[in-house]
C-alpha cells in the first residue's frame, strides 16, 4: 500500500493532471498555457520582489525562489492548475524569523517544515488539514493584511529611518516621523494600488504589477528625479542576475531559545503551506469548472514538502500555492502544470534581461504593490458570511485578527484553535438552527452552532429515564392518505408523512430518541435507508422545532442514513450509502454515492461527489454546483416512487393507514389506528402554510456559502 502510494506521489506526468492537455487539439490547449505561463511569470516578477523584501529578504530571492517553486511545485504538485510562489500569508512568519536570525536558520525551517509536509500527505491526512473554522481563517487574513499594509508603511510615507518590526513600536515610529513624510512617496504608493487594479479589472492579459513598475521607474528617474525616492539600488545594492545559488541549511544548536525558535518557525510554516495551499487548490477546482479528476489533497501536501525542501536551497524561502496567480492563471486558459512550469522558463529568463531595470524601480511603488495585495486579501462575502454563523465566531474572528496583528502569526492562530475547542468540547450550542427569516417572504435563513462531529453525550440513565423513551415510542404520528408505507418498514414514534411520501420495505424510521420526523410531499425513502436522531438536538424550521426534517420531492436512495438533527431542502437527492448527520442541506442539491456530510450547512444547489467527505465550510465552499442532469434525475426518481405508492395502495386493495408497523415494540400506537392530528400537528400544518401557503417557492437561504478565497 505505501510503494503504490509513493509510486503515486513521484509520478510526475501520469497522475491525470494533464488529461485535459490531451484532449481535442493539444497543440492549441499548449499554446493555452504558454500564453498563461507568460503573464503570470510577468504578474509575479513584481510580487516576488515586494514579497522578498517585506519578509527582509533581497529581491532576487523572491524571483529565483519564486520560478524554482513554481517548477517543483507543478511537477509533483496535485492540482491541474496552481501556481505556486512567495506569498503575502508567510510575510510576517518569515520576516519575524529573519528579524532574530539569518537565512540558514530559515533554510533549516523550512527544509524540515517540507518534511513534515511530505510525511502527512502520504499519511494521507490531507483532508484534516483543511477543518480549520472559517472564521479563524478570515481573522487570521485579516490580521496578515494589516501586517502587510503596516510594514509597508516606512516605503509609502517615504521615511528615512527604519521602522521597529513590533507592531505597537512601529506604530510610535510611524508618529514619530510623520513629520517626515514625502508626498511624492506617497504618490507613487496610491498611483501604483490604483493603476494595478484597474488594469487587472480591464483585462487579465495585462500584467498590471509589472506595468505599474515600469511607468513609475521611470517616472522616476526622469520627473521625480529629484524628490527624493529611495529605489531598490541605494537599499540593496545591485540585483544580481537570475542565478540558481546553493545556500546550505545553518548548523543546529541544542539550545533552549534556538529550539524553541525553530520549533515556533517549523510549525508556523507548515500550517501556512498546508492551509494556504490546499484552500488554494480547492478554489481551482472549481473557478476553472474542473469536470476531471479533482485535486489530490495528499499529492498537494507531498508536492509542498518537496517545494519547502527544494526552494530555500536555492537561495529561497518558504513558498505554497498563491491565489491571486493561480486565478489568473485559470482566467488565462491555463489547463494542466504545464503553466506552471513554463512560467519557471519565463521568469527567470525575464528577471536575467531584466535585473539592471529592476534596481530603479522605487521602493514606494513596492510599497504600494503590497498594498494591492493587502486589501485584495480579504473579500466583504467572507466577513459577512463569519456575521451569519452567530456571535461565537464573529468574536473569535475579531480575536484572531487582533492577535496576529499585536502578537504574531503562530500566537494569534494556535490560541483562536484552542477557544474553538473549548467552546466545542465544553459549551457548543445543543441545536442546529434553521429559523425563519425576518423578512416578509418565505425565505429560512441559518443561525446558530453545528456539532461539527462532535462525540454525542449519552449518559446510562435510571428509571425517570426510561419513561421519556416510552413517551417517545408511544408517540402518534400522522400519514397523509395518499402516503404509502410498506408492511416491512419499521416506522417509531411521532413520524409525520405528508401527500404521496413512499416508504418502501426495509427501512428504519425510528423517532424514539430525537423527535419529531416530518416528510414533505413526495418524498421517498428507499429501501435500506436509516433515519435517526440524537436526543434534544433539534432544527428549527417556521418557528417549530424537528429532529428530522424533509422536504418535498427528497429522494433518500438505497441504504443511505440521515441521522438528525438533520435539514434536508426540497428537491435534494441522498445517494445510495450515503450519510447525512447533524447537517443543514439546501435545496436542489445532489448527494452522490457514499458521500459524507457531517456537521455543515450546504447552501442550495450544490453537488457532494461520490465517496466525498465535507464535514467543514472550507469543503462545503469547494461544492460545484449542481447541474440540470442532477435535478432531472431526481425528479425522475420522485416520479417512480410517487407511482409506486399509489400502485402499492391499489395493490394490497386497503387504505394507506391500514397498513401496521413493528408489532414487537411496547406501547407503540400504530400510525394508521388514529388518522385525527396528534398533538403536535399544528406544527406540521404551520410549516406546511409556511412553506405552501403563500404561493411564493420556498427555498431555504443558507448563509455559509463560500470558503474564503
Amino acid at each position: 500500500m505505501l510503494r503504490k502510494r509513493l509510486a503515486h506521489f513521484v509520478n510526475m506526468f501520469g497522475d491525470g493532471r494533464y488529461e485535459d492537455l490531451l484532449r481535442g487539439r493539444p497543440a492549441v490547449n499548449a499554446m493555452r498555457d504558454v500564453a498563461a505561463g507568460l503573464v503570470v511569470a510577468m504578474v509575479a516578477i513584481p510580487l516576488a520582489m515586494g514579497f522578498a523584501i517585506a519578509s527582509g529578504l533581497r529581491p532576487e530571492q523572491g524571483i529565483v525562489g519564486g520560478a524554482v517553486a513554481g517548477l517543483v511545485g507543478a511537477l509533483f504538485g496535485g492540482s491541474k492548475y496552481q501556481v505556486y510562489g512567495p506569498t503575502a500569508a508567510f510575510i510576517p512568519v518569515i520576516a519575524g524569523v529573519m528579524a532574530a536570525h539569518d537565512h540558514s536558520f530559515l533554510v533549516t525551517a523550512s527544509i524540515l517544515a517540507g518534511v513534515i509536509l511530505a510525511l502527512t500527505g502520504i499519511g494521507g491526512l490531507g483532508r484534516y488539514v483543511a477543518a480549520v473554522p472559517h472564521s479563524i481563517i478570515v481573522g487570521f487574513t485579516i490580521g496578515i493584511a494589516t501586517t502587510i499594509a503596516l510594514s509597508q508603511s516606512g516605503e509609502v510615507f517615504g521615511f528615512s529611518q527604519a521602522l521597529p518590526y513590533k507592531t505597537l513600536p512601529k506604530l510610535q515610529g510611524i508618529v514619530e516621523q510623520f513629520g517626515s513624510l514625502n508626498i511624492w512617496a506617497v504618490a507613487v504608493a496610491v498611483g501604483t494600488l490604483v493603476l494595478t487594479k484597474g488594469m487587472l479589472k480591464i483585462s487579465v492579459y495585462i500584467p498590471g504589477p509589472l506595468v505599474s513598475l515600469g511607468l513609475f521607474t521611470w517616472l522616476s528617474e526622469t520627473l521625480l528625479a529629484d524628490t527624493g525616492l529611495t529605489v531598490v539600488r541605494e537599499k540593496y545594492g545591485e540585483i544580481a542576475a537570475a542565478q540558481l545559488v546553493l545556500t546550505p541549511p545553518g548548523a543546529w544548536e541544542w539550545s533552549a531559545p534556538f529550539v524553541g525558535d525553530m520549533a515556533y518557525a517549523v510549525a508556523a510554516i507548515v500550517f501556512v503551506a498546508a492551509v494556504e495551499s490546499l484552500l488554494c487548490s480547492r478554489m481551482a477546482d472549481r473557478l476553472a469548472n474542473n469536470k476531471g479528476i479533482p485535486f489530490d489533497p495528499d499529492k498537494e501536501l507531498w508536492g509542498q514538502g518537496l517545494v519547502n525542501i527544494f526552494v530555500p536551497i536555492f537561495n529561497g524561502f518558504p513558498h505554497t500555492g498563491a491565489l491571486a496567480r493561480t486565478a489568473i492563471n485559470i482566467r488565462l486558459g491555463a489547463i494542466s502544470p504545464l503553466a506552471g512550469i513554463l512560467k519557471f522558463v519565463f521568469k527567470l529568463a525575464l528577471a536575467f534581461y531584466l535585473a539592471t531595470y529592476l534596481e530603479m524601480v522605487p521602493m514606494a511603488c513596492i510599497g504600494g504593490i503590497l498594498l494591492y495585495v493587502a486589501t485584495n486579501m480579504v473579500k466583504g462575502q467572507e466577513i459577512t458570511e463569519v456575521l451569519a454563523h452567530g456571535r461565537f465566531h464573529i468574536g473569535l474572528m475579531v480575536f484572531t485578527a487582533l492577535a496576529v496583528i499585536v502578537t504574531d502569526f503562530l500566537t494569534g492562530v494556535l490560541s483562536a484553535l484552542a477557544i474553538f475547542w473549548l467552546q466545542q468540547r465544553f459549551f457548543a450550542q445543543s441545536q442546529a438552527k434553521a429559523r425563519p427569516a425576518k423578512s416578509t417572504d418565505d425565505r429560512v435563513s441559518i443561525a446558530g452552532e453545528l456539532a461539527l462531529a462532535r462525540r454525542p453525550r449519552h449518559a446510562v440513565e435510571g428509571p425517570e429515564s426510561s419513561h421519556k423513551w416510552l413517551r417517545n415510542i408511544r408517540q402518534r404520528g400522522h400519514v397523509a392518505p395518499t402516503a404509502y408505507v410498506h408492511p416491512k418498514a419499521n416506522v417509531v414514534g411521532r413520524v409525520l408523512l405528508s401527500d404521496h411520501v413512499h416508504v418502501a420495505a426495509g427501512t428504519s424510521v425510528r423517532a424514539d430518541e430525537g423527535t419529531p420526523f416530518f416528510f414533505g410531499a413526495n418524498t421517498n425513502v428507499q429501501d435500506g435507508v436509516i433515519i435517526h436522531a440524537l436526543k434534544d438536538r433539534t432544527v428549527q424550521v417556521a418557528g417549530e422545532d424537528w429532529a428530522v426534517y424533509v422536504g418535498s420531492n427528497v429522494s433518500i436512495a438505497h441504504g443511505a442514513i440521515v441521522h438528525g438533527p438533520c435539514y434536508l431542502g426540497d428537491n435534494t437527492f441522498v445517494g445510495f450509502q450515503a450519510t447525512v448527520h447533524d447537517s443543514v442541506v439546501g435545496a436542489d442539491c445532489f448527494i452522490g454515492i457514499g458521500a459524507v456530510v457531517v456537521g455543515v450547512e450546504i447552501p442550495d444547489g450544490k453537488h457532494v461527489p461520490n465517496g466525498a467527505i465535507v464535514d467543514s465550510a472550507a469543503k462545503v465552499a469547494g461544492l460545484a454546483d449542481s447541474t440540470e442532469h442532477h435535478a432531472d434525475f431526481n425528479e425522475d426518481v420522485v416520479d417512480v416512487n410517487r407511482g409506486l405508492a399509489a400502485a402499492y395502495r391499489r395493490l394490497r386493495g386497503r387504505p394507506p393507514h391500514a397498513v401496521h408497523f413493528d408489532r414487537s415494540l411496547p406501547h407503540h400506537h400504530y400510525l394508521g389506528e388514529n388518522l385525527a392530528e396528534p398533538r403536535h400537528a399544528g406544527a406540521h400544518a404551520a410549516v406546511h402554510a409556511h412553506v405552501h401557503g403563500s404561493g411564493r417557492p420556498y427555498r431555504p437561504d443558507h448563509s455559509a456559502t463560500t470558503d474564503r478565497f
